[in-house]
């Protein structure tokens, strides 16, 4: 008879609607979770595969930049009038007294020359720098194409008796007739030449490392693990050392260098990489990592997925037990949701439900949605800016060496047009744009390095003193008057103080620049209110506001304002304004512009405040 109770009241209305409810919302949570976290993985997947990608196409160009300094080197022996005459008889070229000095110059600038050597046509030795054995090891195939050649040949690597591994090149020396006068030949150590491209970071994390095999799978260059630091329990750490001519375990699908990211086995550990082929060297480049480090992240969303599925349940059987008239709209809603955001449509959200359960089921919905999009972002944003220093970095080096001989020929050249009005105007003009140069050049090494930020609770008016500071001359000379505006009633700003003093001065710059002579500038802060009473922003954040009473910004110029190397003006650079926006985003705030109704433009920076109540000392 009891058991007939227990059967009776389990057939009930509620433990009924209970169980179907549960059963119901089950299904569309089961979806929802697989469908976020499929579209999720894919994105990782694809991210990392396309950063491995990224990084062995960047490798791959920095060898041909660099083999383009060795074909520059080996034309530039050829011509030289003592390779084209000969020496006097054998000499050692290091001596810079020698006739041959250049020899030894070349050696010694370059890191990547073991031997320099000039031969007759009958390859008798008549000029060399570096080691000396290295004209009696000469392969006799080597030799048979330069003869045959008139440009730059490169021989097969191979490893030495000292385990580094080396490779011939040369070009011959032209003479009368089309006939060879004789041969300039230097060794290349393949590690000079390639270990500031292969050990440069990569964003692979502690496992990714780049380095060059032969077509038969040995090594030519020490496998380096720039991010080992702090990781030594990653599986890839466990792999055995290798040296040059080492065979490296690789499968045929990486040697075969397709470009093509692949996973493999290898020594015991999991990898992923991708390869390509340096066919001057007959080399063979390959970027890989680990592959438990390269999904490290699928881990977390399976989990985070999960938990995000069993709250939701749990809301969802929670409300269907206190009103089942009230649960069906909801869940019809979140269905509708999880439907659109399975076919595609990842920007839908789900409005405010009615009751309280429902709301949350939704809240967490849209939240799982918005952290995993933002995880997407900043995923590829990474990606984006590790690309971006490597490349930028690069530039800058390659191009500060040249400017720097640039500005001082000009400087000569100034000084020697002096009494010539015109050509010294030229000059003028001249060392400017040269100036300008080199600003675009730190900025753009500036905007692609990474920032580290030292916040702390600072003072808004101390900050915007110094930053008046900053830019006080340029005021002056156009009598333009600043004003600050202190209107945060003593609560500070959690901020680094140096990064946000360059931000705003750099926002003054621009307003003292753009303003007639005679023209006004405020600076002012003040706290915001909450949303729907007038104010952008969250009680807890301050509104930073830099205007003017200038033209104003075109409406062409508005969407493109924060975008590198946009400007308006014929001397600017176009990277303050980004560098601006990159502080500000570092910070976890916010920057826009606009045109005043009354006249001029203001930027708004909305930043978090510092602990509150916290009393400002300039006040």
């Amino acid at each position: 008879m009891a058991e007939g109770k227990r059967l009776r009241r389990f057939a009930g209305l509620r433990p009924r609607i209970l169980a179907w409810m549960t059963l119901v919302a089950l299904a569309p949570l089961i979806v929802m979770a697989y469908q976020g976290y499929h579209c999720a993985s894919e994105a990782v997947v694809e991210t990392k595969r396309s950063h491995l990608e990224s990084v062995l196409e960047s490798r791959k160009a920095h060898f041909a930049g660099r083999l383009s300094e060795v074909r520059a080197d080996a034309r530039f022996l050829a011509a030289a009038a003592c390779a084209q005459k000969g020496c006097a008889g054998p000499m050692a070229c290091g001596d810079a007294d020698a006739a041959c000095d250049f020899l030894g110059d070349l050696h010694r600038r370059s890191g990547s020359y073991e031997a320099i050597i000039s031969f007759a046509a009958d390859w008798s030795v008549f000029a060399q720098a570096g080691a000396a054995e290295s004209a009696s090891s000469l392969p006799d195939d080597f030799r048979a194409k330069l003869a045959a050649s008139n440009s730059l040949v490169i021989g097969k690597p191979f490893v030495k008796e000292d385990a580094g591994a080396a490779v011939f090149v040369g070009h011959a020396i032209p003479g009368e007739g089309g006939q060879p006068n004789g041969y300039a030949v230097a060794l290349l150590n393949i590690a000079g030449i390639s270990a500031p491209i292969l050990n440069a970071p990569t964003g692979l994390g502690s496992t990714g490392r780049v380095y060059l095999v032969s077509r038969d799978g040995r090594y030519l260059s020490t496998p380096a693990l720039p991010g080992a630091g702090g990781h030594q329990d990653a599986p890839a750490m466990r792999l055995p050392p290798a040296a040059p001519g080492d065979v490296a375990g690789l499968p045929q699908e990486v040697l075969q260098s397709s470009g093509k990211v692949v996973e493999y086995t290898r020594g015991g550990v999991r990898m992923l990489g991708a390869s390509a082929l340096i066919p001057e060297f007959g080399a063979v480049l390959v970027v890989e990592m680990d592959s438990g480090e390269a999904f490290a992240w699928l881990g977390m969303l399976r989990m985070r997925a999960l938990i995000t599925g069993l709250v939701t349940l749990a809301m969802v059987v929670l409300v269907a037990v206190k009103s089942a008239d009230g649960l069906s709209k909801p869940l019809r809603k979140l269905a509708e949701a999880a439907r659109k955001v399975a076919r595609g449509r990842h920007e839908e959200r789900v409005e405010p439900l009615q009751g309280t359960e429902a709301d949350e089921v939704g809240v967490a919905f849209n939240s799982m949605l918005d952290e995993l999009e933002a995880g997407h972002r900043r995923l590829v944003h990474s990606a984006s800016l590790a690309a971006v220093g490597e490349l930028s970095s690069r530039i800058v080096h390659e191009m500060r060496n040249p400017l720097s001989s640039i500005k001082i020929n000009l400087q000569a050249l100034r000084v020697r047009v002096a009494d010539d009005a015109a050509y010294s105007e030229l000059a003028e003009i001249a060392l400017r744009q040269e100036l300008r140069l080199e600003q675009m050049l730190s900025g753009l090494l500036g905007y692609g390095k990474p920032l580290e930020l030292n916040t702390a609770c600072v003072a808004f008016r101390s900050v915007a003193a110094d930053a008046v500071d900053d830019v006080r001359e340029q005021a002056a000379g156009k009598g333009v008057e600043i004003e600050i505006s202190d209107r945060l009633g003593g609560r500070t700003l959690l901020a680094d103080t140096e990064l946000l003093r360059q931000a705003m001065a750099n926002l003054l710059i621009n307003a003292v620049q753009a303003v007639p002579e005679g023209g006004r500038v405020a600076i002012d802060a003040v706290t915001c209110l909450p949303v729907g009473m007038g104010d952008a922003g969250a009680p807890d954040q301050a509104r930073i506001s830099v205007s003017d009473n200038g033209p104003g910004i075109a409406s062409h110029a508005m969407e493109k304002l924060f975008r590198p190397f946009f400007t308006t003006r014929d001397s600017g650079t176009g990277l303050g304004l980004a560098n601006v926006r990159k502080i500000i985003d570092y910070h976890g705030g916010s920057i826009s512009a606009a045109n005043r109704p009354e006249g001029g433009a203001v930027f708004t920076i909305i930043l978090p405040h510092g602990n509150d109540h916290e009393q400002n000392p300039d006040n």
